[in-house]
């Protein structure tokens, strides 16, 4: 970890030393969560987290590498980057963590053509489903209880890309990206080593994302989408491999809205399409994200079809922007039979107590389903659990 500060810390001192031709701006910024709450499982819940066979409750004082430092570098040719490390605990749960770790969340270079047109390259948030509802508390209480990941929102996730932004007007405009196509959330590249298929991948395209935000006075619509095929060469063939296909096809479509009149703000977002895990992204840890990838069911590939949904509304009070928040994931397959469901709803309270400095009071109760299915067609009882807390917030 020293190591890798260290040669954050030279790389800002070159930046800062040696600007180049042009004259340079480099700003320096970062943020600081720490996140204090009282975990409350139910006992199904606490079987699913196989955290024992009774009811589990735990309070957890914790630093999340949502923490983050970074720094941002632009010149007079329309030049940039930005640098961004994430600190704090990076997996894990309650049960002995610890907030040390050091991970890269963004960096990227960006090139500003024309008035109209942007190149960026490197890792950052892909255009797909860039909306986001107000939820804080609890991103290492072993469920990843951050902006609602798992419950209704699908986070499109940072990786490496190439893209392109096309300002239309100041109002549209359009965003395509070549996304690496080498990842999986939650390590579901493919369903074929449950079955002891022997592959290599041999994916030729990259991921596509598209966005088309589109913003209209006090209502903004953010329309993407998202295309990935998977292709695997099997290394035997036979009666093992015949008839499953080598292909996997990823897709999905979001369409987001967000009003604000005066204090009342409203957004929304809904995501739909298939094996959703067979890429990268965030889509969380619960059963339905869990189980949103393809499966292999009576000698095929079978295509799981997911959906999420939430909707958070807001009214701003002085120093206090209470949200009400709520939504909900299912997965379920086409001919497999599993299929799973949860949902979540809650309040979040903000409040600005000084400059650079918020509190986030925040109530959340989270359902993991009690009526899902496995592929047996058997009925899972996955639980329910809350999370009551406060996440203390500083800025500079």
């Amino acid at each position: 970890m020293l190591k890798r500060l260290f040669v954050l810390f030279a790389l800002l001192s070159l930046l800062m030393v040696f600007p180049g031709p042009a004259p340079a701006k480099v700003t320096i910024g970062g943020r600081v969560y720490v996140d204090f709450y009282y975990l409350d499982r139910n006992k199904e819940n606490a079987q699913y987290k196989k955290l024992g066979n009774n009811p589990f409750s735990n309070t957890a004082i914790q630093v999340p590498n949502i923490t983050r430092f970074n720094v941002k570098w632009t010149n007079e040719d329309n030049v940039g980057m930005f640098i961004q490390l994430g600190l704090g605990q990076i997996s894990g749960g309650t049960v002995e963590s610890a907030s040390d770790g050091v991970k890269l969340r963004h960096a990227y270079g960006w090139w500003d053509l024309t008035d109209s047109f942007q190149f960026l390259a490197g890792k950052t948030t892909t255009p797909i489903s860039p909306l986001l509802p107000f939820q804080m508390v609890g991103t290492r209480s072993g469920s990843l209880n951050i902006i609602g990941e798992g419950y209704g929102e699908l986070y499109s996730g940072r990786f490496a890309q190439i893209r392109g932004t096309y300002h239309f007007t100041n109002t549209i405009r359009l965003a395509v990206a070549l996304v690496d196509p080498n990842s999986a959330a939650l390590g579901n590249y493919t369903p074929y080593p449950q079955q002891g298929i022997k592959y290599q991948t041999d994916t030729k395209l990259p991921r596509i994302d598209v966005g088309l935000p589109i913003y209209a006075g006090p209502v903004s619509i953010y329309p993407s989408f998202l295309y990935q095929r998977r292709t695997v060469d099997f290394h035997t063939g036979g009666p093992a491999v015949d008839g499953i296909d080598n292909r996997i096809d990823t897709y999905i479509g979001s369409l987001g809205v967000l009003a604000a009149f005066g204090p009342f703000q409203l957004s929304a977002e809904g995501n739909w399409g298939q094996n959703w895990s067979n890429t990268g992204g965030g889509m969380g840890v619960s059963p339905p994200a869990r189980n949103s990838a393809a499966t292999i069911y009576e000698g095929q590939l079978d295509d799981t079809t997911t959906y999420g949904w939430w909707v958070d509304g807001s009214y701003r009070v002085g120093i206090m922007t209470p949200h009400i928040v709520y939504g909900q994931m299912k997965s379920q397959g086409d001919k497999n039979p599993m299929r799973y469901k949860s949902w979540f709803w809650g309040f979040s309270i903000p409040l600005q107590v000084a400059k650079g400095f918020q509190l986030v009071p925040e109530f959340m109760w989270y359902d993991d389903g009690d009526d899902n299915r496995d592929e047996g067609d058997n009925r899972v009882d996955n639980g329910r659990y809350a999370i009551y807390g406060v996440q203390f917030q500083f800025r500079f």
